[in-house]
């Protein structure tokens, strides 16, 4: 069961790899045809004639959708990361894109639901073209154009360890060091083991505070089935067991009762499952740092890396321990 979680547990994978304030967009009307715009159609259709396909579950049609392997790599990038960011990171996101989608493919039994679906809650994210020129706006063409660059110069490129495809974890921002995935997930993963991401510090959505009255806290908590009568003193509501030496969050207890950190994480709707807490009788508050699971690749950490001149393979052999990245046929 744990190593079924661990091949579906992708990003949350945006929800968690992600930050809302970094994608959003403001949709603006469809211009007329550039060239730019033209040699990117004409890239696609070109791909579509010669590339693999893979059946894509569209959750919002309630369909099945075949496409070429090209097209999904070019959505799901465009789905979870920022296109403003280096072309490197960009590269090294896509490699993680295709490598989750083929492995997926490859062990996917559930005809009816497609390979993948594009619920990043189930797997990972995937917007067609439509849904990119509405997010875009006028800056379709220009990042449509990038992307597809990048995503053909990486073409299938992907993550293996021991001759098996990985699981190529990502998520927005670390708190500085990543996360061992048997610390989140339970289960050891070789190639998912802590490393330094120090630029993700400078990143305006590395650290977050919320704070809980008690009424909010109640409310809350039932996410962990707790109730209001066993809320009984804000004080010492919560407080920290246990941490990693990444600084995630362990174990803690919430009125008396012990949890995760990632499961206090989930019921309290924390950017991380690193924190702090400081309580008073008539509050509690949370001091979080970095956004997301902290298992595999920073996104915010991978453009730094680019920035500083790494190149993609550079960032994905930083982030996945001991891989080897490589044609997939």
């Amino acid at each position: 069961m744990k190593k079924y979680l661990i091949l579906i547990i992708l990003a949350a994978i945006s929800c968690i790899s992600v930050p809302p304030a970094l994608i959003k967009e403001t949709p603006a009307d469809v211009t007329a045809k550039t060239t730019d715009e033209t040699a990117t159609e004409n890239t696609t259709q070109a791909v579509t004639q010669t590339g693999e396909t893979i059946a894509v579950f569209r959750t919002v049609g309630n369909e099945t959708v075949d496409m070429t392997m090209f097209e999904y790599v070019c959505g799901s990038v465009a789905a979870e990361m920022p296109l403003a960011y280096h072309e490197e990171a960009i590269k090294a996101q896509a490699v993680a894109c295709y490598t989750n989608a083929l492995r997926l493919k490859n062990s996917q039994s559930d005809s009816k639901k497609g390979d993948i679906s594009d619920d990043s809650k189930v797997h990972q994210g995937y917007i067609d073209e439509a849904q990119r020129r509405e997010k875009w706006g006028s800056d379709f063409e220009k990042y449509e154009k990038k992307l597809q660059k990048a995503v053909k110069a990486v073409e299938n490129e992907a993550l293996y360890y021991n001759g098996e495809l990985c699981v190529a974890a990502f998520y927005a921002i670390s708190c500085g060091k990543t996360e061992d995935a048997e610390n989140i997930w339970g289960t050891e993963v070789p190639y998912l083991k802590s490393v330094k991401s120090e630029g993700d510090k400078l990143s305006p959505q590395y650290a977050s505070t919320v704070s809980f009255n008690k009424e909010d806290f109640v409310k809350y908590a039932k996410n962990l089935d707790l109730t209001e009568s066993d809320v009984s003193d804000m004080k010492t509501a919560v407080k920290i067991a246990e941490k990693s030496d990444s600084g995630t969050v362990l174990s803690a207890t919430v009125c008396g009762k012990k949890f995760t950190g990632e499961e206090v994480r989930k019921a309290f709707s924390l950017r991380s499952p690193v924190f702090t807490v400081k309580t008073t009788a008539d509050t509690v508050t949370f001091s979080v740092s970095g956004y997301g699971h902290g298992v595999g690749l920073s996104q915010y950490g991978s453009d730094y890396m680019a920035r500083q001149g790494s190149t993609y393979k550079e960032i994905l052999e930083h982030y996945y321990t001991d891989i080897e990245i490589k044609k997939s046929n």
